[in-house]
């Protein structure tokens, strides 16, 4: 991390603490905790966590920032890691029901801590799938990517592994309630293409606002799916297996910006 960047975060987090726990090359074990709003949010210094914190919730370039002109009631965060998008989205939108998926244990376990001030945050420790059926969950072969859990093995570590249980998103969602989606937020490490497909078609088409990260798997027929109800916009480098994407329902009356 370069001196000009360490001062992004040094200013815009204005801890010296968090500047310096997004420093370190590994962790420790030992977590950490920061407050933003008047919220104390759990991190692992030395590890992703404190990439998502800087650049979701302090960076001027928000990755899941939302059109003016949205204001989505229901708000689906599938792959919700620690809960930073889910606490971005709730301070944005604090009259909104949010309903965040995170299948990782030690993710988990941080996400309810995150979001236990939070009434209308509901946290499922849930994979989601196109069909119900139990897989092998591969760790990252990334050491300090804790959020690179993966049922692929690009970007993992697949001597390392937890089989775990998946559910059909439609069915699911059925399950728990779910009838209306009007903002979907997806990183999944690769199975956006068997989670979206998944999804009841008459559901999908109706969400105003879709953003999230593909990673390779199925990526174009992602977009070629989501291209029969959003205008997508999108920033790839040739160079990078992972890229973030972003729809706007083509019926919204809003634009992308």
């Amino acid at each position: 991390m370069s001196i000009k960047h360490n001062l992004k975060v040094l200013f815009r987090s204005r801890s010296w603490d968090f500047m310096q726990h997004c420093r370190l090359t590994r962790s420790d074990g030992n977590p950490a905790t920061y407050q933003w709003r008047g919220k104390t949010i759990h991190y692992r210094p030395g590890t992703n966590d404190c990439r998502l914190i800087y650049e979701i919730l302090l960076s001027s370039q928000k990755e899941y920032d939302v059109p003016e002109g949205i204001r989505p009631q229901n708000i689906i965060d599938i792959g919700a890691n620690i809960g930073i998008a889910s606490i971005f989205f709730v301070h944005r939108f604090p009259c909104s029901r949010i309903f965040a998926f995170e299948p990782a244990e030690g993710n988990f376990s941080i996400l309810e801590r995150n979001t236990a001030p939070y009434d209308n945050i509901r946290v499922f420790p849930t994979a989601l799938g196109s069909r119900d059926e139990e897989k092998d969950l591969f760790f990252s072969d990334n050491p300090k990517n804790y959020g690179g859990f993966s049922f692929f093995p690009e970007g993992s570590n697949t001597v390392s592994k937890r089989r775990i249980r998946v559910r059909k998103t439609a069915e699911y969602f059925r399950e728990i309630g779910i009838t209306q989606v009007d903002l979907l937020k997806i990183d999944t490490e690769g199975s956006e293409f068997d989670i979206l497909t998944s999804l009841n078609p008459a559901m999908l088409k109706k969400v105003t606002w879709v953003v999230g990260e593909l990673h390779g798997v199925r990526d174009f027929e992602v977009l070629a799916y989501l291209d029969q109800w959003f205008d997508l916009s999108l920033k790839r480098s040739f160079r990078k297996r992972l890229f973030m994407f972003r729809g706007l329902n083509k019926n919204s009356g809003c634009e992308i910006t």
